[in-house]
């Protein structure tokens, strides 16, 4: 890699690697995993109601959240459902049931991995829509903004090696 390359400019804000997840945000979760198991054979979710998720220090919202993988991609089913929710809100239909693609999640090794890719995408001037953490800390995560590029968010997540046991319990499809 030579210092004009692309990846020079950008040592750990990389979006396009360690793809964990595809995250959609509904207006009906129950909805949306019948849908998805009758469409596409996913059937198998792991259903997490009223999910508290911070978006910035001293805010947050409740989501209905539901997990599956298929394959080694885990998918994120997101129903808002109340508080600081607007970057969940704002893709959905104004009217009626629907499912609509929100982001792609990149799963970082360590925090300090993590710290130093969100250090980056904001000396880069990439527009970070969302950070904060969950289980107490064992959970991190960033979104950055890249609607007006690729048309969607990127969460950059980082999992306490104890909470990736969790990940194991995801129904497989």
């Amino acid at each position: 890699m030579t210092e004009s390359s692309p990846a020079a400019t950008f040592p750990t804000f990389a979006p396009f690697r360690r793809f964990l997840q595809i995250a959609y945000v509904t207006t009906d979760l129950d909805e949306a995993m019948r849908r998805f198991g009758a469409d596409y054979g996913v059937a198998n979710w792991m259903p997490m109601p009223g999910m508290e998720v911070e978006t910035a220090p001293g805010r947050s919202c409740h989501n209905n959240i539901a997990l599956a993988y298929v394959g080694p991609m885990q998918l994120e089913l997101i129903e808002p459902l109340s508080g600081d929710d607007a970057i969940y809100r704002a893709a959905l239909p104004d009217d009626g049931s629907g499912v609509r693609f929100h982001h792609v999640a990149q799963l970082f090794g360590d925090a300090d991995e993590l710290e130093s890719a969100e250090g980056d995408a904001r000396r880069l001037g990439i527009p970070i829509a969302m950070a904060g953490s969950s289980a107490g800390g064992l959970v991190r995560y960033f979104y950055t903004d890249h609607r007006n590029t690729l048309g969607h968010y990127i969460e950059h997540i980082w999992y306490a090696p104890e909470m990736m046991a969790f990940l194991e319990q995801i129904p497989r499809n």
